[in-house]
């Protein structure tokens, strides 16, 4: 079996476990160019979805002539549904890899805002001991949080937040009961929920109905001192009422991992903006664990697919 990987990072790992199981024919490569010279024979393509254009869509049409199934060392492909991919290929993606940082990350995101982090740090800076911003502190336990989004990262976060405390209300596309939420809804009552909610986060995967899900009409329905965290797509927010909100106290803080657009310009106004924590895309990073994560799903892919069996974490285009 032929292999190409083409990977940002944690490629030794995934390359260490491809090799255990299909020899040495495991190429990896580093941009277009070295792709283009090494796919023709290889039946799987190992690639995270960041670096999947258009030209990548272009080679593989052109080039990848056995190409049977591409692995995405994603959680999410955006790109790869936006490009396509040749007839007949098989997609499959990243399925919970991510999840156990992308939950850490969104709660740490939560508990900063909660607790101020932004006025301490700022304070910090200036040599202050400051302390009247107790008063604006708070906490998850006793409070009802709205995940909005309930996949693999959805209940992962929800089982870290009701080990504080809080009251997970999950919003899903069809308001299914979950063992990790205390209380479901559906999308559709979105609007319902928000006045209700301590806290608001947002978990959804990409899709044309979720942009701007968040805008100045939801802002104005939550609670004054509702924090939002978002580690899904910058797009899902409009990030201009993002920092209306925050300026005006529409709201008590966020915490977001994703821009739109992203990066976000210098001149942004989110970047002033009042308890806010802004992160660079990167909840997904926890180094050496993550390459674990990645090399085992992928590796047991590989192992069903040289068995026969069906794959994992199959995605629809």
């Amino acid at each position: 079996m032929h292999v190409v990987v083409r990977a940002l990072q944690a490629t030794a790992p995934i390359v260490a476990k491809l090799k255990e199981l299909v020899g040495d024919n495991v190429v990896v490569v580093n941009d277009d160019r070295e792709l283009a010279a090494g796919i023709a024979g290889a039946e799987l393509l190992l690639i995270t979805d960041n670096v999947y254009s258009a030209e990548t869509a272009d080679i593989l049409r052109e080039r990848a002539v056995s190409l049977k199934w591409i692995q995405l060392l994603s959680a999410g492909y955006d790109a790869v549904a936006r490009h396509g991919v040749p007839l007949g290929v098989t997609v499959t993606n990243a399925g919970d890899a991510y999840a156990p940082a992308v939950a850490t990350h969104a709660v740490a995101l939560l508990l900063g805002v909660q607790r101020q982090f932004p006025a301490f740090l700022a304070s910090q800076a200036r040599h202050s001991w400051d302390r009247t911003f107790g008063s604006r502190a708070a906490i998850p336990f006793d409070s009802t949080v709205a995940i909005i989004g309930f996949g693999h990262i959805g209940s992962a976060i929800g089982r870290i937040l009701r080990s504080f405390g809080a009251r997970i209300v999950a919003v899903t596309r069809r308001g299914l009961p979950h063992p990790d939420a205390d209380e479901t809804a559906p999308a559709t009552e979105l609007g319902a929920i928000l006045p209700r909610a301590d806290a608001i986060v947002i978990a959804l995967a990409p899709g044309p109905d979720s942009h701007h899900l968040i805008g100045a009409k939801e802002f104005a329905a939550m609670k004054r001192g509702a924090v939002l965290v978002n580690i899904a797509r910058g797009y899902v927010v409009d990030c201009m009422a993002l920092a209306e909100a925050l300026k005006n106290g529409g709201i008590g803080g966020a915490g977001i991992d994703v821009t739109d657009p992203e990066p976000l310009p210098e001149a942004h106004p989110l970047w002033d903006a009042p308890n806010l924590i802004i992160s660079p895309h990167m909840a997904g990073a926890s180094g050496s664990v993550m390459g674990r994560r990645l090399a085992k799903i992928a590796g047991d892919n590989v192992a069903r697919w040289l068995a026969g069996q069906p794959l994992a974490h199959r995605v629809t285009l």
